[in-house]
């Protein structure tokens, strides 16, 4: 290893490097204020720690991704290093071909292996996040290397766009397993792919529970470029990505730990690491986080600006909630959990009615039809369960990941799961027909046409499906001409008025398209949308949230793309995509951070903001009664009493 950095050589490299990325993040740093005693201890000999630290490898097979990691890896075995540890984005989509393909290649080095999945095995994952866990063992990582305790766990998102979220499961593991290991003389360093700060909703869960202990260091991905900064007053270093724009020699990066500091190399491949990108004292960092970049928290004064909402009921499970609410009647609320749990309660007495279990987190919100609970689950098995009861009625095994929530007609439910989609019989789980024409997963709820012929989806195969509702067979599919499959309509509830298909996807445009032929007849990108729409009951108009601050509404009723208002609800930056639902002339919206928008339908007035959590909105459904229900993935479910325009 080369001679550390003197101090100017050093204040030089860390100047240049905080005006790469992120700047929201960045520090402002005293170089100035670093003590002699730090530097002073650079020309000791002593070994240290030697970690190979690596994250945003993005591979994809085939791609120059696959050998430039082979080759990282064979560097890594020629070098001296104790371990690695990998702060996720190992794969480009989230294929399983990809986890497959990086996981046989870091089996491959000859030190041992500590590793965290990142957004992209987590947002777009076929196997709903199952392979992971089962190639690595776990999506959560704890270890003890002499003196040091490394921990870590997944940062989501959860098989859609949003921000990063601890799932509250985590956030009590973490809690608890540094309660019991990190004791008198030991040092946590954190390991996570998303920077604890903006861009984690619950940053601040996880910060609190770190600098409760002796944690000196925190490890993140997420960003591509090396970088120093402060998390909530922890010292947090971003690691390089395996490739970085505009340059065609791969890397990765190197942390020494050494006498109570840190060193941290950039390693360019079949190149010298040279001096330090930053080095600081682990006892003393307070220097490199001398300026703190200050993160808010979460703020509900805008909860007072507004009158006051009325919430008769609200919960907050031990898991996270990834599902809608499904409300059957006034007694009776179903959901499902992170904990592969769907349950049963009485929001009036707030009794739980019943229990199921099931392997692995629920993503499909439930559909009910004639007496019967339906769901998938991510072991590849559609259920029907008594709603009275829980008790089994039917199973039917597709042998495939289940997310996708399902549609109730008549006897009928209508539901895809990995990438076939069924019509069964609700109550009894026969099957009627199977279509297997996607390639890739199914994830949002179908829609039937007006006539009840015809059943719409969309898949993460860049297709929108339309079928033959009593046949199964295909009338017709439609693309937008994306190559890209992260720009498929893959998570978007379609609307259907007019003889007209309406869809928004991430390519950020607003398409119509004819009903009968699957023709475009528009598309418009002047607005940039995303995976957030809805449909007015009287279907004269569709709606649709904007990345920015804005929510629109669309006319149905001629053959171009019309406003009919246009609403900025001062949300900020926005991806999440809850569909939006119209109920009693209110259109409701609910966003990333948590925040619940209801507009007048027919002029677009803010009627109210409410912000019921920091986590994303899963969706919002009315009951019969016009109450209005939404759950948050941090855990929590909320009825509101509806609103009237005035």
């Amino acid at each position: 290893m080369q001679k550390p950095a003197t101090l100017g050589s050093l204040a030089g490299t860390i100047t240049a490097c905080f005006r790469v990325f992120y700047p929201s993040l960045l520090i402002s740093f005293l170089l100035t204020g670093f003590s002699n005693q730090v530097f002073s201890q650079q020309t000791d000999d002593g070994r240290g720690l030697r970690i190979a630290f690596l994250t945003d490898i993005h591979v994809s097979p085939g791609a120059v991704s696959e050998p430039n990691l082979e080759n990282i890896v064979s560097e890594i075995n020629e070098g001296d290093y104790d371990f690695a540890v990998v702060t996720g984005d190992v794969t480009n989509s989230g294929l399983d071909t990809e986890l497959v393909t990086v996981h046989r290649i870091l089996g491959g080095l000859k030190i041992p292996l500590h590793i965290v999945p990142g957004n992209h095995e987590t947002n777009w994952s076929e196997s709903a996040c199952q392979t992971f866990s089962r190639l690595w063992g776990s999506d959560r990582c704890f270890f003890s290397a002499g003196k040091y305790l490394f921990i870590g766990s997944n940062t989501g998102p959860f098989m859609k766009m949003g921000d990063g979220h601890v799932k509250e499961e985590d956030v009590r593991w973490l809690r608890q397993t540094l309660a019991r290991e990190a004791g008198a003389g030991k040092t946590v360093v954190s390991l996570s792919h998303y920077p604890l700060g903006d861009g984690l909703d619950n940053w601040w869960e996880v910060t609190d529970i770190l600098k409760q202990y002796n944690t000196r260091l925190v490890l993140c991905g997420h960003g591509h470029r090396l970088s120093l900064h402060n998390f909530d007053g922890l010292p947090g270093v971003m690691g390089r990505s395996a490739l970085i724009t505009g340059s065609n020699v791969p890397g990765y990066n190197i942390l020494v730990l050494r006498h109570d500091s840190a060193y941290v190399y950039e390693k360019r491949w079949h190149e010298q690491a040279g001096e330090p990108f930053v080095a600081f004292s682990l006892a003393d960092p307070s220097p490199v986080v001398h300026n703190r970049v200050s993160f808010p928290r979460p703020d509900t004064s805008i909860n007072a600006a507004y009158p006051r909402a009325v919430i008769p009921f609200r919960m907050h499970d031990s898991a996270s909630i990834f599902t809608g609410v499904l409300p059957v009647d006034r007694h009776t609320i179903v959901y499902g959990n992170s904990r592969g749990q769907v349950q049963a309660l009485d929001p009036i007495t707030k009794r739980l009615l019943w229990r199921n279990q099931y392997g692995g987190s629920i993503y499909c919100t439930p559909v009910y039809g004639q007496g019967i609970v339906a769901f998938s689950t991510v072991d590849g098995i559609i259920h029907g369960v008594e709603v009275r009861t829980g008790k089994k009625k039917w199973n039917l095994s597709t042998g495939e990941p289940g997310i996708s929530e399902g549609l109730v007609k008549d006897e009928a439910l209508y539901i895809g799961t990995g990438r076939h989609f069924f019509k069964i019989g609700i109550k009894d789980g026969r099957l009627i027909w199977k279509n297997d024409s996607p390639d890739n997963q199914l994830q949002a709820k179908p829609i039937l046409s007006p006539a009840g012929d015809a059943v719409l989806f969309g898949a993460w195969d860049r297709h929108l499906y339309c079928l033959d509702a009593g046949t199964g067979q295909l009338k017709w599919k439609w693309d937008n001409g994306k190559a890209n499959p992260l720009y498929s309509p893959g998570n978007t509830v379609p609307a259907i008025a007019g003889g007209k298909v309406y869809l928004v996807a991430p390519d950020r445009c607003m398409t119509a398209i004819d009903l009968a032929s699957g023709r475009t007849i528009w598309r418009d990108n002047t607005r940039h949308v995303r995976e957030s729409m809805g449909i007015s009951a009287d279907g004269r108009q569709v709606y649709a949230k904007l990345m920015n601050d804005t929510i629109i509404a669309v006319s149905t009723r001629t053959d171009t793309f019309h406003l009919e208002w246009e609403t900025n609800a001062g949300f900020g930056y926005e991806h999440n995509p809850c569909p939006i639902l119209e109920c009693n002339g209110v259109v409701y919206a609910g966003t990333k951070n948590g925040i619940l928008v209801a507009l007048d339908a027919l002029t677009g007035k803010v009627l109210r903001e409410h912000k019921a959590g920091n986590s994303s909105v899963n969706k919002i459904v009315a009951d019969g009664e016009g109450n209005i229900w939404v759950s948050l993935i941090e855990g929590s479910i909320m009825q509101y009493k509806g609103l009237e325009p005035k």
